[in-house]
């Protein structure tokens, strides 16, 4: 792998943030851009933990690449260069082992796929590695995410990073200009906006933006799995594509993802928690990646955090009467005492006819038509912005326990 070489272009007057990332950071403050099961068989994830020979990502002039003494650092050094700056940036709380195992893997530039459950801070791991860029140079990270929600998540999640979720209805000439100029840090957008968008395409291949990208990342990299068997034809037999968390815009092309997610000199990092042995080659065959190729860093998948206790149901799915034997009267329990609560279902009626049902279990007639509600309120996929940014904003407040919500797929998914 050849050497990694520092831009030398002088630094901008106008520019005041020319920090190194080498510089110490007093744990006082924050930097300028901060942000908050299968048994392994056939495929043994735990035997490249360095990494393969991989993918030669060789350095080209105009190229925005890290300092030359960040990559030849020490191992012991850099975990305590990256503590000190995850310190600065996110507080007491320490960075996880896997963390910076994976943001060492891509300092030298290797192809990582890491094997986490949700909570374990995945997508610290791009936001740790951008961070080593110099931010005059405004280095890009492009974040493939295959639902549209999940990208939304994410942009809020980055609101001290300068990041937007590409979609077809906000990706015009300005937003075109915008990128091109470097003002956006972290670009999140979908698998229609990667392969079928005309404003994107010129985006993609123009040199400017290939130079800046310093990391291309896809989450919930089983999808690109899905994605291959719509593309062979295999899918007329799975169902998995059809549940509401796997909804999404399938096109035969999907399976020809690996020429733009490979088209540019950077490396890959890949992040998923459901990832099956049959589906992690699957993966790494659509991404025409061998398996000596890619390092692969895991953390516990389950949650034990988490308690899953079932319910028998007796009544059917359409009544929602089950849940009369969950909740007891007002007059007992109070609004404020009862646990946050999400309930999903698929159709209008069906929220609405799960809403009647808890109102009745808590001895509050008509509850169900009053939007002002303390105890639960509805969220409809086509309800507007404002409407959906108010309840989420006051369940997360703690104004109201009950949330329920109506889950669609995708408008482009029949």
């Amino acid at each position: 792998m050849s050497d990694t070489q520092m831009n030398k272009a002088p630094l901008p007057p106008q520019q005041d943030d020319r920090s190194d990332p080498l510089d110490p950071l007093p744990l006082n403050r924050t930097t300028e851009d901060p942000l908050p099961f299968e048994e392994i068989l056939e495929v043994n994830t735990e035997k490249s933990s360095s990494g393969g020979a991989g993918r030669v990502l060789k350095n080209k002039a105009g190229q925005l690449t890290l300092n030359t003494k960040i990559i030849e650092m020490a191992h012991d050094k850099t975990i305590e260069m990256l503590k000190n700056r995850s310190a600065a940036v996110y507080g007491p709380q320490p960075p996880k082992q896997v963390q910076l195992d994976s943001v060492i893997n891509l300092i030298h530039r290797r192809d990582t796929f890491v094997l986490a459950g949700t909570g374990v801070g995945k997508t610290r791991i791009a936001e740790m590695y951008w961070d080593l860029f110099p931010k005059y140079k405004k280095p890009i990270v492009l974040a493939l995410n295959p639902l549209d929600s999940l990208g939304d998540n994410q942009e809020k999640k980055n609101l001290n990073i300068s990041a937007i979720n590409l979609t077809k209805m906000n990706l015009n000439e300005t937003v075109e200009k915008d990128i091109l100029k470097g003002v956006y840090s972290f670009i999140y957008l979908s698998p229609e906006v990667l392969l079928n968008n005309a404003i994107f395409s010129r985006i993609f291949y123009n040199e400017t933006f290939q130079d800046r990208v310093s990391l291309v990342v896809v989450d919930e990299a089983h999808m690109i799995y899905v994605w291959g068997l719509v593309a062979s034809g295999k899918s007329k037999k799975l169902f998995s594509h059809g549940r509401h968390q796997d909804w999404a815009v399938f096109r035969p092309s999907y399976g020809d993802i690996a020429a733009r997610l490979l088209g540019i000199n950077a490396p890959l990092l890949l992040l998923s928690a459901t990832c099956r042995p049959q589906a992690i080659k699957g993966i790494l065959k659509s991404l025409k990646i061998t398996e000596e190729s890619i390092s692969y860093r895991r953390a516990e998948l389950s949650r034990p955090e988490i308690r899953i206790i079932r319910v028998p149901m007796k009544c059917s799915l359409k009544s929602c009467d089950d849940l009369l034997q969950l909740y007891g009267p007002r007059s007992c329990i109070p609004d404020n005492e009862i646990i946050p609560t999400l309930i999903y279902s698929n159709t209008r009626n069906l929220t609405m006819q799960a809403s009647k049902v808890v109102h009745e279990a808590r001895r509050i007639p008509g509850g169900h038509g009053d939007a002002n509600s303390t105890f639960a309120r509805r969220f409809h996929a086509c309800s507007g912005d404002v409407s959906k940014e108010e309840t989420t904003t006051k369940f997360a407040a703690g104004e109201f326990p009950f949330t329920l919500d109506e889950v669609i797929p995708h408008p482009f998914a029949r």
